[in-house]
């Protein structure tokens, strides 16, 4: 099998900056100064750990240096040949390498990023000709990677190439290249958009689906749940708030201006300490307070990701130093029963504490009202 691969070395900067996205350079400046740092290495080391041996047998066609080639060359993985791009790289090269690995001829392009990515690669596809007839999977490195064209998790995208390199490609169906305004999020506006579908090879439970926005429940409906997780929480702890209309609901019921798409940090009595918080000011937050630390998430509607998508200000040093007993999960019983595969599911950036969530966790779906949920990491 021949596969081309391209890589956002710059994919997911901005998360834990809590800056919405990474589009733009001026956008990963920012990121640097706030001591953001690139994620996507180790995330393609994970995909190629859980796909194995199996990766030797195919031949690769790569981006140049960081888009590419250098992940091949970490993995231990001879490429066959390699397109040249600029360094550092912009959307433009993500485009031009889709369009030029098209025409090599290959039979699956794997691309590392986020909806901006899959943008970039939709559109260098639709300059090849290649729309409907060349299959992609995406690794999601990105912030929101709302689209329907990534596996759900690093170690899921390299189970599934592994699947297509020992058994050949199966069917594909169309997956929606979803994005949504960056500049409109940081002002507390979601304004998605629809750019396309790209071919996707189908495996419901490697891959993450779109995201819904039909099942969020009524504004009573999260009141209810709102109210039944307030009576239970601690005065003397620590919670960090993640982002949703069912998590700013808590915020709300106690009179604190929190953020819609950001983390929130706040005591148990409801005292707000930090409003849009990076993760690096969460961190210090967490390690200066020294008490129960505990988080509070909505999964996305859709795709079932509690932790990973969006939030990723919140890191897996935080979802360790809270644990289980720490981790709470908000949701309408409708979003729950409107899950891609039926599960929750957790991509904090290390798959090792992301496997230890697997079994079940309770979810808060109403007033004094809890279901226990499977999770898969």
């Amino acid at each position: 099998m021949k596969i081309g691969l391209v890589v956002n070395p710059w994919a997911g900067i901005g998360g834990p900056a809590g800056l919405k996205g990474s589009d733009g350079i001026d956008c990963v400046q920012a990121a640097l100064d706030a001591g953001s740092l690139p994620q996507v290495s180790s995330r393609l080391a994970t995909m190629f750990d859980a796909c194995g041996d199996a990766a030797q047998t195919a031949s690769w066609y790569a981006a140049d240096g960081a888009m590419g080639l250098a992940a091949l060359h970490a993995a231990g993985v001879k490429s066959c040949a390699a397109v040249p791009v600029r360094s550092p790289s912009r959307a433009e090269d993500t485009r031009r390498a889709a369009c030029m690995l098209a025409g090599m001829g290959i039979d699956l392009l794997l691309f590392a990023g986020g909806d901006g990515t899959a943008r970039d690669v939709l559109d260098g596809l639709r300059d090849a000709g290649a729309i409907g007839s060349l299959p992609v999977l995406g690794l999601p490195a990105g912030v929101k990677m709302q689209s329907g064209v990534f596996a759900n998790h690093p170690t899921a995208a390299g189970l599934l190439l592994r699947q297509l390199l020992q058994n050949g490609l199966a069917a594909c169906s169309d997956a929606e290249v979803m994005d949504l305004d960056e500049d409109a999020l940081r002002r507390g506006l979601i304004l998605p958009r629809l750019y396309g579908y790209l071919q996707l090879p189908r495996s419901p439970s490697l891959t993450q689906g779109g995201k819904s926005r039909r099942a969020n429940g009524s504004s009573f409906q999260r009141q209810a749940i709102a109210r039944s997780f307030a009576e239970g929480m601690e005065e003397r702890s620590l919670y960090l708030v993640g982002p949703g209309s069912t998590t700013l609901a808590l915020l709300e019921l106690f009179g604190a201006e929190g953020s819609l798409l950001g983390v929130d940090a706040l005591l148990g009595d409801g005292t707000l300490l930090a409003r849009d918080a990076t993760r690096l000011e969460l961190e210090d937050l967490a390690a200066s307070r020294q008490v129960p630390l505990h988080l509070v998430l909505s999964p996305v509607g859709g795709q079932g990701m509690v932790l990973g998508r969006g939030n990723q200000q919140i890191s897996s040093r935080l979802l360790r130093a809270a644990g289980r007993r720490g981790l709470h999960v908000l949701a309408p019983r409708e979003k729950l029963m409107s899950l891609h595969g039926g599960v929750l599911r957790i991509d904090s950036g290390d798959a090792d504490l992301d496997a230890e969530f697997n079994g079940y966790l309770p979810v808060t779906t109403g007033y004094r009202e809890q279901t226990m949920w499977p999770v898969s990491a």
